[in-house]
């Protein structure tokens, strides 16, 4: 429900992330009271409130549980072609943000966004700042970030290269891919199961760094196989790297391939570091479903448009029924009750049929 429902700007946000709904939310309410907003956590009920009622921009992360962010963009464009929206997206990759400007989004954010840039994209998306923002600068990055994400992936692919993996792969606090170099083996199913297991080892990782008293994650987990080996390590509190390699040529170098992860490490850290994302070894929050609470004292709406339908139904509901029902369940009970006592007792006629009725005594 828009939290405002007569408000004269109405603002979808869409992220799979509470704690980034509820901050972009707040942000939007310090504009005031002319601005509504409903946040919702995936593209498929993006894509639902969208059908049923009008809005004037969408917020939308790119990378959804179901439906992406750039799903949601396409099948609402030819539908609704005023509808002003705006992308944000952790992901590094620059082939994402080509995707992005392909698909016409009015602005593009990296997170952590920065709550002055995204209200004030906000308004211009909006018209209530006159000037129009470049389209340059709605879609690009500053210079320094650009480089820095063309880094994450030139790194990736350098340590690919350096230790022959079968692939390098950045993945967020939730197993989800931020960039990659070369290819998984079978990468649908890596994502669904294997991605989600490092993931636990992930959030162990930084707990014990944390409890070392350590500045920065500095952790390092092999685990073998017997055609893979990876090795996998905490990057930032919210990125990990992951290194898949030949298991059987690992064990004559797996010196030197330790010294190269650590050393790929450190240089992630600070290209990470430099746009912004934390890389202190702070203990994670856990990822468990989020569950929405409903304040107890919030007042509900009252919906008048159905309101005197259900007091005319209510009003000619006759006791009289409910009654009768009584009356029957009643007498089976007794029914029930009668025959249950007497069944224990034969009647005189099967007693004659058992031969349980005293002899006539002969004349």
């Amino acid at each position: 429900m828009i939290k405002k429902t007569r408000a004269k700007y109405r603002i979808l946000i869409v992220d799979d992330q509470r704690d980034v709904r509820n901050v972009l939310s707040s942000s939007i309410e310090t504009l005031g009271s002319d601005f509504g907003v409903l946040a919702v956590p995936s593209g498929e009920e993006a894509v639902l409130e969208l059908s049923l009622q009008k809005f004037d921009l969408l917020v939308t992360d790119v990378r959804l549980p179901g439906i992406s962010g750039l799903d949601v963009l396409r099948r609402v464009r030819s539908s609704q072609p005023d509808l002003k929206i705006i992308l944000i997206t952790g992901i590094l990759d620059p082939v994402i943000r080509r995707n992005v400007a392909d698909a016409g989004a009015d602005a593009f954010f990296l997170k952590p966004v920065e709550p002055a840039d995204f209200l004030d994209a906000i308004e211009r998306c909006l018209g209530i700042v006159a000037e129009k923002m470049p389209p340059s600068n709605l879609l690009q990055p500053p210079p320094e970030e650009q480089a820095s994400d063309e880094g994450v992936s030139e790194r990736l692919t350098g340590l690919r290269q350096e230790l022959e993996a079968f692939a390098t792969v950045l993945l967020d606090e939730r197993g989800r891919v931020v960039a990659q170099s070369g290819e998984l083996p079978d990468q649908e199913a890596a994502a669904e199961t294997l991605f989600q297991a490092l993931m636990a080892g992930f959030s162990a990782g930084m707990k014990v760094s944390h409890y070392l008293g350590a500045t920065r994650p500095d952790s390092l987990t092999y685990y073998g196989g017997t055609k893979y080996a990876l090795f996998f390590a905490p990057v930032s509190n919210s990125h990990a790297l992951l290194v898949v390699v030949n298991a059987v040529q690992i064990d004559e170098q797996i010196s030197n391939t330790v010294q190269n992860v650590y050393t790929a490490l450190y240089d992630l850290q600070n290209i990470l570091e430099r746009i912004g994302v934390s890389v202190r070894a702070e203990e994670p929050l856990p990822l468990g479903d989020e569950v929405e609470l409903i304040d107890e004292e919030e007042e509900f709406e009252e919906d008048e448009e159905h309101a005197p339908i259900l007091d005319a139904i209510f009003e000619n509901v006759s006791v009289k029924g409910s009654q009768e029902l009584d009356a029957f369940w009643d007498a089976l009970a007794d029914d029930s009750s009668s025959k249950s006592s007497a069944a224990d007792v034969l009647t005189y006629e099967q007693a004659l049929q058992l031969g349980l009725t005293p002899q006539d005594e002969k004349a």
